[in-house]
């Protein structure tokens, strides 16, 4: 076989290969999802788990502490967001009522002004439901009761791998290390260190951001006058998690609060400023000085990893995307059959710095 053939047979086996790990990433969700998250979570987690230990606690005492912040950081946060869209759909109907008036003043101008009838504008979809009957709201509220024990389920799953893991840390890690000869052992550790606090440094670095821009965006929506402020505050800061297009989701989101809810020009306007000024300030001051070169992955392969992350597991796939390929790219920079790689997704790797790098 040539070299053409072998181009070709080699490049069909890649697409074959990565078709079905993709293929099977997307089957094992259920069960690689939350396990990976936990992994994540408990490099996010040690520090403190260490921090005590440090302090004379047990050990098993400070991982279960450690473990019992997360919870209540994610109990407090569902807990508030919870009571925000409760205040919220307790005006829904009277927000349903002002929406239908728009949307038939909306069909009213669209039949006067164009070659469309009332019946064709009808089978498009507009209108607004309303709730129909008990049987759907009970049917309703079994779904919700079904939903909320699955997302608990999961929660409590994800707890007991980040207990697990930052518990059993060490053992993981000599495990590790009796995969390789002993004179490489020294190499894969500081891989092991360095891949860690990628993912540790970011969201650590993430949630920091999170919570200045949810107080950014309180403040400013607050002035502007947008009902339910502090609810679209959490929701934007909560979507910056997505780069470059998250706070654009949560610039829509105010803006559709707003003309539900009736608010006039000026609240527009207040509400594109207060995006625009915080987006301003968390890329040009906060993310420099929080973030930093914490991932040191290229905007062009972080936008990459985001949107395969979400298409493979959807919202946890954008939560683990970044984080997990920091880790990848650290260990492309390692591997000398990967060193090109790793020169290709980092942001400040240069050619000099490949010279100077250790081998595996």
């Amino acid at each position: 076989m040539g070299q053409r053939g072998r181009i070709i047979m080699y490049s069909a086996l890649m697409i074959v290969a990565l078709y079905f790990l993709f293929a099977g990433l997307i089957k094992a969700k259920p069960f690689l999802a939350p396990l990976l998250l936990g992994i994540v979570l408990s490099f996010l987690m040690y520090p403190v788990s260490r921090k005590l230990e440090m302090w004379g606690v047990h050990k098993v005492m400070a991982t279960f502490l450690s473990t019992l912040l997360l919870l209540l950081v994610a109990v407090g946060f569902a807990f508030i967001v919870f009571t925000q869209v409760k205040s919220f759909t307790a005006d829904w109907e009277e927000i349903q009522d002002r929406l239908t008036i728009q949307v038939e003043e909306m069909t009213d101008y669209l039949v006067e002004r164009t070659p469309l009838t009332h019946d064709q504008i009808a089978g498009y979809g507009f209108g607004i439901g309303r709730r129909q009957s008990g049987e759907s709201d009970s049917a309703r509220g079994i779904y919700m009761i079904r939903s909320a024990f699955g997302y608990l389920t999961q929660l409590l799953i994800i707890l007991v791998y980040v207990f697990l893991f930052i518990h059993f840390r060490g053992r993981f890690r000599r495990f590790i290390l009796r995969l390789v000869p002993g004179d490489r052992q020294e190499q894969v550790s500081e891989i092991i260190t360095k891949a860690s606090a990628v993912s540790r440094r970011y969201l650590a670095g993430k949630l920091l951001l999170m919570v200045f821009l949810a107080i950014l965006y309180y403040i400013g929506l607050l002035i502007s006058g947008l009902e339910n402020a502090f609810l679209i505050s959490l929701l934007s800061a909560a979507l910056s998690i997505i780069p470059v297009i998250g706070n654009l989701f949560g610039f829509f989101i105010a803006i559709a609060v707003s003309l539900l809810t009736d608010g006039g020009t000026g609240t527009l306007i207040g509400i594109a400023i207060t995006f625009a000024m915080a987006q301003f300030i968390d890329t040009y001051i906060l993310q420099p000085i929080v973030l930093g070169d914490k991932v040191d992955v290229h905007p062009v392969f972080i936008i990459i990893s985001v949107v395969l992350g979400y298409l493979v597991w959807g919202l946890i796939g954008l939560v683990l995307a970044i984080p997990v390929f920091g880790m990848i790219a650290v260990i492309c920079r390692y591997v000398p059959a990967l060193k090109p790689f790793g020169y290709l997704f980092s942001m400040n790797h240069t050619a000099a710095e490949d010279n100077n790098t250790s081998e595996f």
